[in-house]
């Protein structure tokens, strides 16, 4: 009973020690432990697009500072002046953002317009169509 004991104590010290290390990591690195919360990841992960809206975005999934987002809008050429809405409060927290542009309703297998934003390249906008 007392070897279990000592077992469970000892498990305990290195999960804290262990999450103590991951926490000073973070720290040290420069960035946040936890990412935080931008506006756009409280949106709904999938959700349907807004007709009387000019785009929606209407998925996104993010991880490791990268951002991918889809937006459906009938507005294809004023993908980057949509991109730059939806980046400027949110690009202190990522490094790349991938934005697809479809029109309502996805009717195109491939995505017509892309816009991908980083540090170090700025806004590229790519016509796939």
């Amino acid at each position: 009973m007392a070897r279990v004991a000592l077992a469970l104590i000892w498990l305990a010290a290195v999960g804290t020690v262990g999450t103590l290390g991951y926490i000073g990591y973070g720290i040290t690195r420069g960035g946040p432990v936890v990412p935080k919360a931008a506006t756009i990841e409280r949106l709904p992960a999938r959700q349907k697009h807004n007709p009387w809206a000019r785009w929606s975005i209407t998925e996104h999934k993010s991880a490791h500072y990268v951002l991918i987002t889809h937006v459906e809008t009938d507005y294809l050429v004023e993908a980057v002046s949509i991109a730059q809405q939806i980046l400027e409060p949110i690009k202190a927290d990522y490094t790349e953002v991938l934005i697809y542009f479809h029109r309502p309703g996805r009717p195109d297998i491939v995505a017509p317009r892309r816009v991908q934003w980083s540090v170090r390249t700025g806004y590229v906008e790519t016509v796939y169509e």
